[in-house]
This record gives C-alpha cells, sequence and structure tokens, in this order.
C-alpha cells in the first residue's frame, strides 16, 4: 500500500508540476526568440506577463528603431530580397505582440496576436504637420488594435492558421472629401516557420477602397481572392493566384470618366534555381477584360499568357537580383555601371525565353460585334559567348549571330484590319503577311544573323 501512496505521490506531483515546467521551457524559448530580435533592429519598449497555473500571457511592443538591420536579417530567410528602400517605409514602427500559451508542455498551440501600434516615424510627422485630426484617427485606430493579425501555431507539427481582423473604417476629411476601406474574411493557413514557411494558403473575400471629393474620386474592388503557395526551399517554390474580379471606377459612379474590370483571373507562377542553372514559369489567364472610358471602349475575352525562362546560369542572376533589389535605394552612375555589366555577365552565360502561348481569343471595340483576336508563340536560344562584352562594344550588330529565335505571329483578318486602320502598319510588313484560312500569319526565324519572314529573307 505505502508503494502505491508513493507512486500516486509522485505522479501527482509530476502532473502539478508540469505546467511549471512547461512555463520554464517556453520561457526560456521567448527569451531567446526575443534576443534575437532585438539583436537584428528591433528595441523591446515594453514586455508584461500575466501567468495562471495553466496559462501565460505576454504582451510585448517592439520599436523598429534599425529597418535597414532588421530588413537585412528578413532577407535571409527570403528568395526576393526586399527592398531597401523599405526602411523608411517602416522605420519607428511600433509593433504590440501578444502571446497566449498552455503552461502544459504537451499542449503545442500558441495563439499570437500581431498589431501595428504607430505609423512610421517620417509619416507620422507629416501627417501631424498636414493633417493633425487624420493622424488622431490613425493613432486611435491602430492603438485599438485596428489593424491586427492573428494566429494559432502549433509548435510540434509546424502547422499555423489564422485571419486578419476584418476593417471597416470611413473618414470624412475637413473639406468634405471621404475615404473608406473594407477588407472582409482575410484567412490563411499554412505549414513551417512563420518567417519563411513551406506551404501557404490564403483567402480573401473582399477589398475595397474609396475616396471621395466633391462627387469625383476612385473606387478598387477585388472579390474572391485566394492563393496557394509551396516552397520546397527559398528558391524553388509554386505559387497560384485565382480571382473573381477586380475593378477600378475613376470619376462619379453613375458617369466614370474611366471604368476597367477583369473577371476570372489565374496566375501561376514557379522558380527553380537549385541546380546550376535558373528556372522560370509564368502562365496568367482572365476570363474577360472591360474598359469604358470617353476615348475607347474595348471588351476582350480569353486572354492567355504562358511563358518560360531557363538556362540562366545561377551565381550571374543571384549577382544580378540583389543588384536590381537596391536600385531604387542606392541608386547612382556607379550603380548602373555594376547593373549594366552584370546583365553583360548573365547575357553571356546564355539562356532560353519560351512563348507557348500569348492570345486573345475574342475582342470587341466601341459596342461592335466581337471578333476573332491573336496568338503569338515564340521561342528564342542566346547562345553562351564568353566574348559578348567586347562585341557589344566593337560589333553590336554581329550580337544577332548569338540568337536563334522561331516566332509565329497569328491575326484574325477582321482584328489585322482593325490594327492596320488604328495604327497603320508599313507596306513591307503587307507584303511579307501571309494569309492561312481566317488568319494573316507572321512566321519569323533568325538563325546564325540570318533573319526571314514567313521565308523571305530580309538580310
Amino acid at each position: 500500500m505505502k508503494k502505491i501512496l508513493v507512486a500516486l505521490l509522485v505522479i501527482i506531483t509530476v502532473i502539478t508540476l508540469l505546467p511549471i515546467v512547461g512555463n520554464s521551457v517556453a520561457e526560456e524559448v521567448l527569451k531567446t526568440s526575443v534576443a534575437l530580435l532585438t539583436s537584428n533592429g528591433l528595441e523591446l519598449k515594453n514586455n508584461t506577463t500575466e501567468s495562471s497555473y495553466l496559462n501565460t500571457k505576454k504582451h510585448y511592443e517592439f520599436l523598429l528603431s534599425d529597418a535597414p538591420k532588421f530588413i537585412e536579417h528578413l532577407n535571409q530567410y527570403s528568395e526576393a530580397q526586399i527592398p531597401p528602400y523599405l526602411d523608411v517605409m517602416i522605420s519607428g514602427v511600433v509593433v504590440g505582440v501578444d502571446l497566449e500559451y498552455s503552461n502544459f508542455p504537451l499542449s503545442s498551440r500558441v495563439i499570437v496576436d500581431i498589431y501595428p501600434l504607430t505609423l512610421p516615424t517620417n509619416t507620422t510627422d507629416e501627417l501631424k504637420k498636414e493633417n493633425m485630426p487624420f493622424y488622431t484617427y490613425i493613432d486611435k485606430l491602430l492603438q485599438g488594435k485596428g489593424v491586427l493579425y492573428h494566429i494559432n501555431y502549433y509548435i510540434a507539427d509546424e502547422l499555423f492558421d489564422g485571419y486578419i481582423k476584418d476593417i471597416d473604417e470611413e473618414y470624412m476629411f475637413d473639406n468634405g472629401s471621404k475615404m473608406s476601406v473594407k477588407l472582409s474574411n482575410a484567412t490563411y493557413y499554412g505549414s513551417g516557420h512563420l518567417i519563411a514557411p513551406k506551404t501557404l494558403q490564403t483567402s480573401i473575400s473582399k477589398i475595397i477602397i474609396k475616396a471621395d471629393e466633391s462627387g469625383e474620386g476612385i473606387t478598387f474592388e477585388m472579390h474572391d481572392l485566394t492563393s496557394s503557395s509551396t516552397f520546397e526551399s527559398q528558391r524553388t517554390y509554386v505559387s497560384g493566384a485565382a480571382m473573381k474580379s477586380m475593378s477600378i471606377l475613376i470619376g462619379q459612379e453613375k458617369s466614370s470618366n474611366v471604368r476597367a474590370s477583369i473577371d476570372d483571373m489565374k496566375i501561376n507562377i514557379s522558380s527553380n534555381t537549385q541546380g546550376n542553372k535558373a528556372e522560370f514559369y509564368s502562365k496568367s489567364s482572365f476570363g474577360k477584360l472591360k474598359i469604358d472610358s470617353k476615348d475607347a471602349k474595348i471588351v476582350a475575352s480569353g486572354f492567355n499568357y504562358d511563358i518560360s525562362l531557363d538556362g540562366l546560369e545561377k551565381d550571374s542572376y543571384e549577382e544580378f537580383r540583389k543588384l536590381t533589389s537596391h536600385a531604387d535605394a542606392n541608386y547612382s552612375p556607379e550603380l548602373e555601371e555594376k547593373l549594366k555589366e552584370s546583365v553583360i555577365k548573365l547575357l553571356s552565360k546564355g539562356l532560353s525565353l519560351s512563348v507557348a502561348d500569348m492570345s486573345i481569343k475574342k475582342i470587341a471595340v466601341e459596342d461592335r460585334k466581337p471578333i476573332d483576336g491573336f496568338s503569338i508563340m515564340a521561342k528564342m536560344v542566346l547562345k553562351e559567348d564568353v566574348d559578348l562584352a567586347k562585341k557589344l562594344t566593337s560589333s553590336p550588330m554581329s550580337i544577332s549571330e548569338n540568337i536563334n529565335l522561331a516566332s509565329t505571329i497569328k491575326f484574325s483578318k477582321e482584328f489585322y484590319t482593325l490594327v492596320n486602320k488604328e495604327v497603320p502598319i508599313t507596306g513591307m510588313a503587307n507584303s511579307l503577311a501571309k494569309e492561312d484560312g481566317n488568319n494573316i500569319v507572321f512566321e519569323i526565324k533568325l538563325n546564325d544573323g540570318k533573319l526571314s519572314v514567313n521565308e523571305k529573307a530580309l538580310n
């Protein structure tokens, strides 16, 4: 009996200590994470803890005091370098973070709320100077957690889900102008590290932004946006997105100056730079595009493009990508020269560009009957050439010998006539055109510097 009582006492003691042990483990993990952040551009301004026997709640406030250093830290997780000029846009922001977790170590869910508490320093200074009432409104919105990301993170499984808090805000300026922003049903889920997830699925029901001044304004709407991404590594990914509709209206609601809309839009992109050569693929389509203005009225349907780029030497591409990411922030003659050298180096390694399809099925202008559109297919190979830089300096025209091109362009006769009427095509182009049923066809080839259109040599 004594042994049973001792065993029960041990079990009860372990169960009693589990929350304490669990809390200690979580504390150490959080200390390590906070130390990493504060050593990479963030400053901890506030830190409070509220603990019970079963749960712990923590509140942090981080000031982004060194934005360039923080961006550099994030870049190690990202394939695409975050543009350095963003440091001005986010410098001085204070971000609130609320954490809630169970003290039992077997319960691995952490609830996280992340929300900005202030605007960037430059924006704050400008708003205070130009429009203090609007600054007060924005400040109150942020302090009330008006912009908030909610995350449920399951540590053991490396899974997460969450949402962006709905936004439905309207503000009227002193001059009677109005601005409104709506964001509805924005959710996401995925797997992996939160900064660099392995998979990510998102869904947004609605985004509406309106700005109105004396009956004139602009309205942007986007409905039913979904996206899905899979990241095998930082440089190998597949992403897709779909959107039911997107529209923009400029002018008055009933008699807009410009109204444009796109329905049933789909986008797919992928990248693979694991090997010595980089590969990229992009495909997009939409059901219908409408443009209505005082100058033009166009309806196009069945748009599609399917493009791939491969054979890029990876190290040269990485060098070029990093330079372009700094171009907007640090443009200079020296950077321009480096970009030029980087492009030449990249092209000298060779590449292949394929346009499997770029087409519009139907197009209508000014309420006329829809007509068949056009299609383009092309394959271009740029040969490797270590002397490319010298050739560009001494004899630029000789570069054509490095290019092999095969392209077929088809216009419906009705579309070709329409284009020729609006933008008259040269007599030479018309003389080279070939009829094929209801189409006007141009087959363009460039091999070893020799160019031909529909088998007719041009040089």
